[in-house]
Parts: C-alpha cells; structure tokens; sequence
C-alpha cells in the first residue's frame, strides 16, 4: 500500500510539473504554452464572447507580422467560435480576464502547420502572440416575438415590427445609418454593429446590401425596429458568405432604423 501511495504521489507530481512549469507557464495537451504576465481582474473570456484586444504576433526570429499595438487601435475578435485564423491563439484567449496580459507560444500544429504561408509565415515554425484584453463584450440575442405573427412580402421576406418610427421613410439613393445584428436561424450571431459601437452607413436601394435589407430598409421609418427573416434568393444564396453564414442559409436581421443622412 505505502508502495502504491508513492506511485500514484509520483504521477500527480509528474503531471503538475507538465502542466505549469513554476514560472507560470501552463502547457496544453497540443502544446500550447500559456504565460499570463498580467491577470486582469474583470469577467473571463468565454466562447463566443466578442474581445477587443490589442495584440502582437512574431516568429522565432523576433520578426514582427503584425501589431495593433503601434497603430493604437485594439481590433474585435469572436473567441472560441474558429474564426481566427490561428486555432492556438483563439484556443489561447480563453479564461483571460478583462484587463489582463497573456503571451502565448502556438506550435506549428495550431498555427500555420509545416506549409506556413508562404513569403509571410515560415512552415513548421512557432508562432509567438503578445496579448492584452481591453473589454469583454457578451454577444447580442435575437429579439423575441412570436412567429406566427410575421409578416411576408411577395418576394418572400418576412418581417416583424417591435417598435414603429416616427419619422420618414427613406427613398432609393438616401444615406442611411443602421444599427444590426445578425443571427443564423439557430440563432448563433456572426455580426453586430452594436459590437463596434457605431452605426453602419449606405446607400440605401442601390445593391450595396443583400436584397433583403434594400427592400426591407426602404419600407421602415426612422427610429423603427424591426426584425427581418431573410431567405437564401434574397440573402447570400447558394455561396453563402465565407466561413460565417453557409451554402443556402436563411439568415435572420433585428435592424433599427437609426437616420437618413
């Protein structure tokens, strides 16, 4: 018995020394090393929370690839959804806490593999990610309504008013400013520009949107919300939109009517 005490105190102590170096370090299973250099003391990062972070990545040789840090503006990510383009450094985020200061060591696995990008990225190389997270923003939910009660135009969006404007309604060519948030039908956002804090700004009956927000902009007034249920045809159709919104996709708009510019 005093035997086995030892063994199993052996293997924990072979495991802690695995995980967490005594500097701080801690290594993954796929040999992500995670140094927090400073602990914020806000919320921690979840999946699918949305992070405004400043960051700097490098290569082995101290190279700089890219750095928000000299052009002083954080950018906003999604964590924990795949969106990033390095898997170590979105894996890597999770559990930072608002305020706090991470650096991480991505091996090539969860970086850009043996091929690299070529001119830009040596393959088979680590990949160094200086971190700091500014806020923490938790992703907006669709607005509830009941369905049955939607509305449907001969195209065939549907469309269900929350709250009816008071002012006019623009005209095909007007410069309209609209806030948004946009939902795959199980409801999983990929965009929002109440993330971003500012209005979204086109010309309005002019295809520089998806049909359906043209034609469904044109009959709202300002300072109406509304939310419109989008079919692929008036959508992104067969293509889909990259990564984010796929191949035949019904996708689903709360949008506020904010003003004509």
């Amino acid at each position: 018995m005093k035997q086995l005490t030892f063994t199993l105190s052996a293997i924990f102590l072979f495991f802690a020394l695995w995980s967490c170096n005594g500097n701080g370090t801690t290594i993954t299973e796929d040999g992500l090393e995670i140094t927090d250099t400073e602990v914020g003391a806000g919320d921690e990062a979840q999946n699918g929370d949305f992070l405004t972070i400043h960051f700097r990545g490098s290569l082995e040789d101290g190279q700089v690839f890219e750095s928000t840090f000299e052009r002083e503006e954080p950018i906003v990510v999604q964590v924990g959804t795949g969106q990033l383009p390095i898997k170590g450094w979105d894996d890597g985020m999770i559990g930072m806490r608002e305020g706090g200061k991470r650096s991480l060591v991505i091996p090539p696995n969860l970086a850009f593999g043996e091929e690299g990008v070529p001119g830009f990225i040596p393959g088979g190389e680590n990949i160094y990610m200086d971190i700091e997270l500014v806020s923490i923003m938790k992703p907006p939910t669709p607005l509830d309504f009941d369905h049955s009660e939607l509305q449907s135009t001969e195209s065939g969006l549907q469309y269900y008013v929350h709250e009816e404007g008071s002012g006019e309604k623009p005209e095909p060519g007007d410069m309209v400013s609209v806030h948004y948030s946009g939902f795959l039908e199980d409801g999983t956002m990929f965009d929002s520009s109440k993330l971003r804090n500012q209005t979204f700004v086109f010309q309005v009956g002019q295809g520089q949107v998806i049909p359906g927000w043209d034609e469904g902009l044109l009959d709202m007034s300002v300072g109406e919300k509304r939310t419109l249920v989008i079919p692929p045809e008036l959508g992104y159709g067969e293509q889909g939109a990259g990564q984010v919104i796929p191949p035949n996709a019904t996708i689903i708009f709360d949008v506020e009517l904010v003003e004509i510019n």
